[in-house]
């Protein structure tokens, strides 16, 4: 008998992510009622990761690489609980998988780190993380970025900054940070970067993606890089 190319275990993490996003939408602007499901973001990073090279553990980590983030308002569970279920279901790698694609691990009910200083440090770390690490979070912000785009050439030309306003940051800190985020992952020479070559192609996808974004918006790179929100946060 032909072996699955997925086992149960990626099944069982799609139902997990399910449960844990069910109540969630992508970001709309104030006043706007969300129509699509969150899940939608996670069923395309995993989708994305699997395109560029993940294995199993990869995957399922790509399906719950938010968990961290979003669950305890979603869930009413620590960060740490929910850390725990993963660690216990999938194992400990696919746990350290998501801890590297998380920037906050909040508490129930509490709030996270302002923007800034959560981007900053999540920037900071990027060019040391290994390449299953960096295959998630870039498969992450490419559907991201991809998303992005796709609305804001939906739109004219006069209507696309104010397209930024769902984003508590703005147009300024979006392109920000997806314009530092694409120079970190190109520059990034942590364990086993180098022996994946599907992934530097990630990297360059996304890098275009982000210069596409940025031209939509009548910007320059060199000129994003210097807003002054995150200026200077990149790792040493």
């Amino acid at each position: 008998m032909t072996q699955p190319a997925l086992s149960p275990a990626f099944a069982d993490a799609l139902t997990l992510a399910h449960e844990w996003h069910a109540t969630q939408h992508r970001k709309v602007p104030k006043g706007e009622t969300p129509t699509i499901p969150y899940i939608s973001h996670l069923l395309g990073v995993a989708s994305i990761a699997l395109e560029f090279g993940a294995n199993e553990h990869e995957a399922i980590a790509a399906l719950l690489h938010d968990a961290l983030e979003d669950g305890p308002q979603n869930m009413g569970l620590d960060a740490d609980t929910l850390r725990s279920i993963i660690e216990n279901k999938f194992g400990k790698e696919v746990a350290h998988l998501v801890d590297g694609a998380t920037d906050a691990m909040p508490k129930a009910g509490e709030e996270k780190e302002p923007w800034q200083t959560r981007k900053t440090k999540y920037l900071g770390k990027l060019s040391h993380e290994p390449a299953s690490s960096l295959l998630i979070s870039a498969s992450d912000k490419l559907h991201n970025a991809r998303t992005i785009l796709t609305d804001v050439m939906t739109l004219p030309v006069e209507e696309r900054d104010h397209y930024f306003v769902r984003f508590n940051q703005g147009q300024a800190g979006t392109l920000q940070y997806y314009r530092l985020l694409a120079d970190s992952y190109r520059a990034a020479q942590g364990e086993g970067v180098l022996e994946r070559p599907r992934l530097q192609v990630l990297f360059a996808e996304l890098d275009r993606t982000v210069s596409a974004l940025e031209e939509a918006c009548g910007v320059m790179a060199d000129e994003v890089r210097d807003y002054p929100l995150l200026r200077g946060a990149t790792a040493s």
